[in-house]
């Protein structure tokens, strides 16, 4: 089932915690939060197809995008999403 518009906030807020506690540990931004970027641009878009990931410098951003975008279609746990990031 796909997550309500209540869901989708609760998993903004909870990324954007994450993406907080990661920032400033690097000079150079680290493939998680490139993903968790990436998870939050989607979910503020409201984007369901892959097509619309950009191109991204790694795997684990674009697997988080990729799994993003399986939370928005129903098709991934908002659980599995937070626990890949």
């Amino acid at each position: 089932m796909k997550p309500s518009e209540n869901q989708i906030q609760r998993t903004i807020t909870l990324l954007d915690k994450k993406l907080l506690s990661l920032q400033g540990r690097t000079t150079e931004e680290s493939p998680l939060e490139e993903g968790i970027q990436e998870a939050l641009s989607i979910l503020l878009d409201g984007r369901t197809t892959y097509a619309s990931i950009p191109s991204m410098k790694s795997r684990q951003g674009r697997a988080i995008a990729l799994l993003t975008i399986d939370y928005m279609n129903g098709v991934c746990e908002q659980s599995t999403l937070l626990k890949a990031t």
